[in-house]
Order: structure tokens, then sequence, then C-alpha cells
């Protein structure tokens, strides 16, 4: 067989490897995920309710609230749900889908580059990457992004090296990313930027036309569908979650934008006033889960982060590192796109004012290709002095991911066993190349590659599923946590809402079934039951969902005739607006709340 024959059954073979890989980490165990994250499921179940919902992306299903997120994606979901059901394959299907297929993708643009060795590694370091594998499997469009991310990055870079007219095709990739989730998907705008003033520095003249008709492309399409919301008069669309100006331009400038990078007050993970056990666990636990209040310098690397993020990141860093030290002349080529692309999201992240963990997925083919160019090539460009520098990392990253573990047993546990299977592994390797013809050889470097997909197979088949949605699984290993079986991840419900359903009488004449406190407790009842469900308050804010005078209107038409609100919000004061308003018009109803443990019920309009 001739050589170019070889070389193509090797490339088919590792492209079909990792993607099956891939594939497996992201579906194991699927049926098992429910519907994924409530407040998404929520709003794809009532967006499938009516056209109306659908291009409005109405978090509920009387349409009176739009989710604080652009429709694209969920449009994909939503058509979904329609062909596989109210679901794992219907919620989260397409996702997990995405993020699986945006592995052969990261492999086709680093091939085409870089060779197939570091191809097949970068490939090989997103499928088992444990926060886009556990991204993946949640009803977040946040792989989906990723996926789009990777797709739109390969055609900017057959546009700049190849063919300079595709740039119109990226232009329509990037509007395509602000419709999923506004600026998340264009983290790699500046590395563009630089790519394409560096590779162009000669034709910037000659291509000065084709720049600028690509970002009125983008301009104009990426702004259709907020244009046409923020057209519509405000009685004839849903209320928008989260901007208290109602509008879909300043949700994507400010919630969607400069809140989330710049220093400022995140409401829900405030201390309560005469709360102080109850503020020190939001702090000390939930609030860093969901990336705020620990910004810094090794935010990625610290915490939970460690052993989620922090392991693969340290591989991106060797690569331009090694780069930078020994082998600049790459910056004239691609290199310098996906090694800027790395730097700004992992800038962006630390220092950002949140940054949950799935924010990653926005920057993660990056983090895939200059990780496989560290684990494969970055030794090699040190030259001699490799004997020198490969110690030095190798006891680092033993170091690093020992101490990441420390308050994580399971993963340290599992530490122990990759490392030691790992280089087992890169021994009997070693031998076989010596027996045989075997011209693949095996990065010293990829022997920490087990530990994250020991990572994420502890994710797949022990981590909590069904429904329990949090931005970093990680933080079930610890002691505190002991998940073991799934079977005890079931009593996690907070909202009764269909034994609430049962004992409520049918008012015909009402357009809620009934109102409640916050918007995750909204979208939990509404996820299971797709019942017309109001929320009153809106925790993200601790503010009414709606002006007072709208929510009295409710009230005294008739609309919304009952109220379920928690007993420990009261009792803490957090609903002290609510029951200002509602106590003109509503009565607390003791048999009904005598039902519900730690609710108390309240009937209106009596």
């Amino acid at each position: 067989m001739s050589f170019p024959g070889v070389l193509e059954q090797k490339v088919f073979w590792a492209l079909f490897f990792v993607t099956l890989l891939a594939l497996m980490l992201r579906f194991s165990h699927f049926a098992d995920l429910g519907i994924g994250n409530l407040f998404y499921a929520s709003t794809i179940r009532s967006m499938g309710e009516s056209w109306h919902n659908f291009f409005y992306a109405s978090f509920d299903p009387s349409g009176a609230i739009a989710v604080d997120k652009p429709p694209l994606g969920l449009w994909l979901q939503v058509l979904s749900t329609k062909l596989f059901g109210l679901n794992a394959f219907g919620f989260i299907g397409p996702i997990a889908l995405a993020g699986a297929l945006a592995v052969p993708l990261v492999f086709v643009g680093a091939y085409r580059w870089f060779g197939l060795e570091v191809a097949t590694i970068a490939a090989i370091v997103l499928a088992i990457f444990p926060e886009s594998v556990a991204t993946s499997r949640d009803s977040t469009m946040d792989a989906l992004l990723m996926f789009v991310a990777i797709l739109s990055a390969l055609i900017l870079v057959y546009s700049v090296e190849n063919r300079p007219k595709l740039l119109l095709i990226w232009a329509v990739s990037l509007a395509v990313l602000f419709n999923i989730k506004f600026f998340e998907g264009l983290i790699f705008l500046p590395a563009a930027g630089v790519y394409i003033m560096v590779r162009w520095r000669n034709q910037l003249v000659e291509k000065a036309s084709l720049i600028f008709g690509s970002g009125i492309i983008f301009i104009v399409c990426a702004s259709l569908w907020m244009v046409a919301v923020e057209l519509t008069n405000v009685d004839s669309r849903p209320l928008i979650l989260n901007d208290p100006n109602n509008s879909p331009i300043s949700l994507a400038v400010f919630y969607n934008g400069i809140e989330r990078v710049f220093p400022s007050e995140v409401t829900i993970f405030q201390p309560i006033p005469d709360a102080p056990r109850y503020s020190a666990a939001l702090q000390a636990i939930w609030a860093p889960a969901f990336g705020v209040g620990d910004a810094g310098l090794f935010r990625l690397f610290s915490g939970a982060n460690g052993p989620l993020l922090g392991s693969i990141l340290c591989f991106g860093l060797f690569g331009v590192l090694s780069i930078l030290v020994t082998k600049r002349s790459l910056l004239n080529g691609p290199v310098l796109f996906w090694m800027i692309w790395f730097l700004t999201g992992l800038v962006l992240f630390s220092f950002s004012n949140r940054a949950p963990a799935h924010y990653i997925e926005s920057f993660a083919p990056a983090i895939a290709i200059m990780g496989g160019l560290g684990i494969v090539r970055g030794l090699e460009y040190f030259g001699v002095f490799k004997i020198l520098i490969a110690p030095l990392i190798f006891v680092f990253l033993v170091v690093y991911n020992f101490a990441v573990t420390t308050d994580y047993p399971v993963l340290r546990e599992m530490l122990s066993y990759s490392l030691a299977g790992g280089i087992i592994i890169y021994i009997l390797f070693g031998l076989l190349r010596t027996m045989t013809n075997l011209k693949i050889a095996m990065p010293i470097l990829s022997i920490f590659l087990f530990f994250p997909l020991l990572t994420s197979a502890w994710i797949v088949s022990f981590s909590p599923r069904a429904q329990i949605t949090q931005p970093n699984p990680v933080i079930y290993a610890t002691e505190e946590f002991a998940w073991d079986t799934t079977s005890q991840n079931q009593s996690w419900r907070r909202v009764p809402a269909e034994k609430v359903l049962e004992k409520l009488p049918v008012d015909s004449s009402a357009k809620y079934r009934f109102g409640i406190d916050g918007v995750n407790n909204a979208g939990e009842a509404i996820a299971f039951t797709g019942e017309p469900i109001l929320p009153v308050w809106n925790e993200y804010r601790r503010e009414l969902m709606f002006p007072p005078d709208v929510l009295r209107g409710f009230l005294e038409t008739g609309e919304l005739r009952y109220l379920l609100l928690s007993q420990g919000r009261i009792a803490l004061g957090l609903l002290d607006e609510v029951r200002d308003i509602t106590g003109e018009y509503c009565e607390y109803d003791e048999a009904l709340s005598a039902d519900f443990k730690s609710w108390v019920v309240f009937e209106c309009g009596r």
C-alpha cells in the first residue's frame, strides 16, 4: 500500500476513535439525565406551546416572561422535543451531539496545520475534557455554542489562509453565535482581529472592503431578532427576564455583557441580613460553584475547578510557553489565532465578575489545540533542553494534580490509578514499538490524560444526575456530599407542583394555576407539569418580578387566584414586597398550607 494510502487509513481510524470516545462519554447513561437544567427545560417546554412563545423565547406557557437569553439554540431544542419527546433526548440530545461533533472538527482544524499526531491528541483532549463532558450533558446551550465556535474558527482560518471571500460566511457564523448566547460566543474576536491584521498586513487596503462588508453582515444578521423584539409593543410580547429596561438590546449589553465581566454585585449570592449561616453557605459553596466571588489569577486552577479545568489548562499553558520561548516563528500562521483565543478566554474568565465552569466552552477548542501542541510538540520545541524540561513538567503535573484533589478523595484515588496505569501503558507502548514496526509514538505527557479521562468517567457514571444541575459537578466528589449511587439523587425536588395542582380547584377564569416565589421554583414547576405557573418574585434581583401595578392587576382581575410562597423566604423578609401587595387581595389558606411542608398557600380574590 502506498504511503498516502497508509496515511489516509491512519487519519480515518484516528478520527473514528476520537469521535467514538466523545460520543460514549456524552451519551452514556443518557436517559438518566432527565430533562436537565430546569430553567431551560421550562423555557423549551413553554416555547413549544405556541408560535408566539417560540419566537419570543417565553419562559412560561402563558407568555408572560421571556428568558434572558437569545432564542436560536432554544429553537433547536424545541424542535428536538417535538421529535423525541420531553426527555433527555429531546431536551439535551442536540447539546450532547453538538459537544461530541465538535471533537472531529477540532481534529480537522489541527490536522491540516499541525499534523496527525497533534490533531489526534487535541481531539482526545476535547473528547475527555471533564468540563466539556459535563456541559454537553446538560440543557444549557454552551456545548452547542462551542460546536458553532469551532466551525466558525475553521471558516476564519481557511478564509485568511486560502479563500478570503469566505470571510463573508464567517460573518454569518458570528451572527449565529451571537444569537445562541450573545457575547459569550464572540470570545475569539480579539484573536481573529490580530490574526487577520498579521496575516493580511501587506493586503489590508486591498481587503478593507471585504472586512467592512463582513462587519456589516454580522451586525445586520446578529441584530435581526433583537430589533424585531425591540420594535414590538411591550404589551404584545413577554416581559424580558433580568433586564430592568425590558429591552433585548439592553439585556445583551448589560446583564449578558458588562455585568458578566466587570465587578458588580451579584444579588442572588449577596449575604442575607439576619441569616449568617445561610449567607455563609452561599458564599463558601454555591457562589464559587457558579464562578462568583472567586475572581483571581488561580480561579480556573483551584478548588473544584482544579480537577474539572486545571489539569487540561496546564497542557494549553505549556503549549503557549513552548511556542513563545522557542518557536515564535509559528506565530506567523494559524497558531497565532489559537493561542490568542486561548489566552483571551483564560484571562477573561479568571478575572471576570461571573465565570461558571460551562462558560469555558467558549474557548474549549483553543484549549484542545494548544493542549495538543503542548503534549505532542512542547518538549520537542525545547530541543536539547528537553532532558531538563521534561522532569520539571512531569513533577509539576504530579504535584499539581495531587494538590487539587486534596478535598476530593474519590478523584484522588482515581489520580493514583490513572498515573500508575498511564506509566504502565507508556512502557508497554514503547516495548511494542521496539518489537514491531509501529510508527506511532505516545508522547510522555499523554500519561496525564488518563486523569481527566477518569474524572469524566466519574461525572458520567457517579455524579448526580436527573435534573441536579450545577456548573461544576466536582463539588459532589467531596466527603460532605459522598454521592455514590444515582438512586440517592431522586429526592432533590423542591416544589411539590404536581401535588399542589391536585389540591387546587380548577378555575377556568384564572390565567395562571398559581403564582410562586422565584424564577427557578417556577421553572421546576413548569418543566414537570407544563402548566401556566407565574413567578411573582425574582431571586436573581431580589425584587418583584413585575411592577406593583401589574401584579395588582393579576390579582384584581382574578387571573392569579393562588400563591405558593416559601416559608423560609417569608421568614427572612425576602418576600416583604410581595406580601405588601398580596395582603390587599389574598388570605392565608390554612387547610391547603397544612399539606405542604415549608410552603404557605394563599387564596386571592375571594
